[in-house]
């Protein structure tokens, strides 16, 4: 099995990881690395490919630009370019989805491999891997990791609009992507029962909706139990030692009394964490004060006042909850602490101190850091919203408790800080446990059962959506044809006839498509009345539209990548007061990415192209102008065109321009015609393609026959088939 994992937003490496930088580096990126490595070496697994974004950006470390990163034997971590270059918050990488899915569908296609399924991590990665497995007909697993909704109904406690959610968030569109995600994935997997009993319960989910709760692993490498530096350290990494002694140095600038137990939390500066609920029940607590310390890791920081207003906020309320409590000497607010090593040690000071860990968040959806306690023997209290809860059944090493009341949190601090026999009860069950129940053995052997019962059952993506999967036919065509329509494609029914059959008879390895100046819907009426068929392509306005297949799926990435830089209003400033252009009156000519002028008879043409032009320069958008039959004028975002689009399609599917077929009668044919295709120009060609003879840059072919017949004569010249007068005499037969 090859299984394709993505986890989009954040910051992504193999090797010290930039836990806590920011909102969009937690724990998802934590889990996606330790699922691939680790399913990566179970049996069966032939290969694990981590999809993320790729950064290219000065304020980021380089090692997020590399292409392709190992990390372990048949495991990689792929970056794929997606947008801007610059590294972006996840709310603002959604205009560029559609991007990600074609980078990825072409890289798929030129390693030269299926994936077994796609599982995508969040609604960004949901929306990629429901995409890119309907393509290729596969499985499509979905973990949302956190949801929309909840998120929604939390920020509208907090004074929140639902306005200001969707402006600030695209919360409405998110959500949307999360139910489209659930409509058809084959599999859904959560972390806990609460998750999947109450995150996923405002959603509208289908009785046959195949949920599987797999609780993720924790790296038992990294957290091993803290009485190990007693009985063999010898075998402890030097580095996990040399993090032990810079975090003790690191919690003495704070002057604590080193005698007394340590109360230890590690969360983003978010205020869903509830940080100040910890700080206000020790602050109100003289007898917490009096048996133990407080120390706070809340992210990674070097100046609050540089850092986004939420958590500008939530540290800055720390620090005035320290001074109003006069807890100097007792808390610690370290600046830095690296997740690789550090926090193994933190937890484990914590323990050798007879501490405890602590986690007072509203809500958790998972809570692996009550895991990562545990499994180093620090007994926990923690929300009893989310996942916690789970864990306190399962390995009865903390408490879950109502974090909302202050009494009942302080409390259950008091208890395992005070009741010895307790606290090595709950020690010594976490570090047995969760070995049994959380490692990432454990959770790979179910992933593995649960995705053995869905790859071999019919994919739900492709029906679910109407739709069929495209990937499949265009992954196995060898070369293709795309061809203008009119006076190209139409003109003789003799030799149209003749062609419908050798793309029939050759269908299992030459693609078709057609490229027009039309409107799709046009497009589709006049391929209705002459009984063309199979069409695998459709290249419509000039190029500003690609649909696949006999549904007409619209490929939004080729939206996206249009959409850079395209002012339409601009172009109508410009060239609607112009009197000797005219707007199309037709609905169809007008679309999002084409405004289509005629020009009539007061200028003539040679005249009027470089006013056009001239005006057209002056608008600062980056376009393509294209000018056929005399008189029509098509003005489109620069990087759309009939031969734009046909080389998307080239890179998008692999298949080299050389490969493709292209055959045309007129100027709006022209630039489909020149480079690497295999350009044909049909007998009755207009004026304007005469140039194209003394073209050296292209291979050109100028048939002798009209039409259909010419696009034969073509693919025989090109050795796509063989001679077009064999066929000729089989379908008059």
């Amino acid at each position: 099995m090859y299984i394709q994992l993505i986890s989009l937003h954040g910051l992504i490496r193999g090797a010290n990881v930039e836990m806590g930088r920011d909102a969009d580096t937690g724990g998802q990126v934590r889990y996606v690395l330790e699922l691939a490595r680790n399913l990566a070496a179970m049996p069966g697994i032939e290969g694990v490919d981590l999809f993320t974004r790729r950064i290219k950006d000065k304020r980021v470390s380089t090692d997020y630009s590399e292409p392709i990163e190992e990390l372990g034997p048949n495991c990689r971590l792929v970056r794929l370019p997606c947008g801007p270059s610059r590294y972006l918050r996840k709310e603002r990488l959604w205009p560029y989805v559609d991007e990600f899915v074609d980078a990825m569908i072409t890289f798929t296609r030129r390693e030269g491999k299926t994936p077994t399924l796609v599982h995508g991590h969040y609604a960004d990665a949901g929306y990629v891997a429901k995409e890119v497995a309907s393509v290729f007909d596969v499985p499509f697993v979905f973990t949302g990791h956190s949801l929309g909704k909840p998120k929604l109904e939390y920020l509208m406690s907090e004074g929140w609009t639902r306005d200001d959610a969707d402006k600030e968030l695209a919360m409405e569109h998110r959500m949307q992507v999360e139910q489209d995600c659930l409509s058809v994935a084959d599999l859904v997997i959560t972390s806990t029962r609460h998750e999947r009993d109450q995150q996923y319960a405002e959603y509208f989910k289908e009785d046959d909706l195949n949920f599987k709760v797999i609780p993720p692993g924790t790296d038992l490498e990294r957290f091993f139990p803290y009485y190990d530096y007693e009985l063999n350290s010898n075998n402890i990494d030097e580095q996990f030692k040399q993090a032990r002694m810079r975090m003790r140095r690191e919690l003495n600038r704070f002057h604590f009394a080193s005698d007394r137990p340590m109360i230890l939390a590690l969360c983003r500066p978010d205020r869903r964490k509830n940080i100040n609920a910890l700080i206000r029940a020790y602050g109100e607590s003289k007898e917490l004060q009096a048996i133990a310390n407080l120390a706070v890791f809340a992210g990674i920081r070097e100046d609050i006042e540089s850092m986004p207003e939420n958590e500008q906020k939530v540290l800055t309320d720390m620090l005035m909850a320290m001074d109003r409590y006069d807890l100097y000497g007792k808390m610690a607010i370290p600046k830095n602490h690296s997740s690789e090593f550090d926090v193994p040690e933190l937890y484990r000071l914590a323990a050798s101190g007879r501490g405890i860990f602590v986690n007072s968040a509203f809500i958790e959806l998972f809570g692996l850091t009550s895991i990562e306690s545990s499994a180093t023997g620090l007994p926990f209290v923690a929300t009893k919203e989310g996942g916690p809860q789970d864990i306190a059944e399962n390995c009865k090493s903390g408490f879950a408790v109502d974090v909302t009341d202050s009494k009942g949190l302080t409390d259950a601090m008091l208890t395992l800080l005070t009741d010895h026999e307790k606290w090595d009860e709950f020690s010594a069950n976490g570090v047995n446990l969760v070995r049994k129940l959380y490692s990432w053995e454990t959770h790979c052997q179910h992933y593995v059962e649960a995705i053995q019962e869905i790859i071999s059952a019919p994919s739900r993506t492709p029906s679910a959506v109407g739709k069929p999967a495209v990937g499949p036919r265009m992954v196995n065509v060898e070369r293709m044809l795309i061809t203008d329509i009119d006076n190209t494609l139409l003109g003789d029914d003799q030799a149209l006839a003749q062609l419908k059959q050798v793309l029939k008879d050759n269908r299992s390895r030459i693609g078709f498509g057609v490229a027009s100046g039309r409107a799709l819907e046009l497009i589709d009426d006049v391929l209705e009345k002459h009984g063309i068929k199979d069409i695998d392509v459709i290249i419509s306005s000039v190029g500003a539209e690609i649909y696949y297949g006999p549904d007409r799926v619209p490929v939004k990435g080729w939206g996206a990548h249009l959409r850079s830089r395209w002012k339409p209003e601009r172009v109508h400033a410009a060239l609607d007061g112009l009197p000797f252009l005219h707007l199309q009156p037709e609905s169809h000519t007008q679309r999002e990415f084409k405004i289509s002028y005629s020009l009539d008879d007061s200028l003539p043409p040679k005249e009027a192209l470089p006013l056009i032009r001239d005006a057209l320069s002056r608008t600062g958008v980056a376009h393509s102008l294209i000018f056929s039959h005399g008189r029509y004028l098509d003005i489109l975002p620069h990087r759309a065109s009939k031969g734009k689009a046909i080389r998307y399609l080239s890179s998008k599917w692999n298949i080299p321009l050389t490969n493709i077929a292209t055959a045309g009668d007129s100027g709006n044919d022209m630039d489909m015609l020149t480079g690497e295709t295999a350009g044909i120009v049909v007998g009755n060609y207009d004026p304007e393609l005469e140039k194209l003879r003394e073209s050296k840059s292209s291979r050109v072919y100028f048939a002798q026959a009209h039409c259909a017949g010419g696009i034969l004569e073509g693919l025989a010249h090109y050795g796509f088939i063989g001679s077009p007068t064999a066929h000729l005499r089989a379908v008059g037969a």
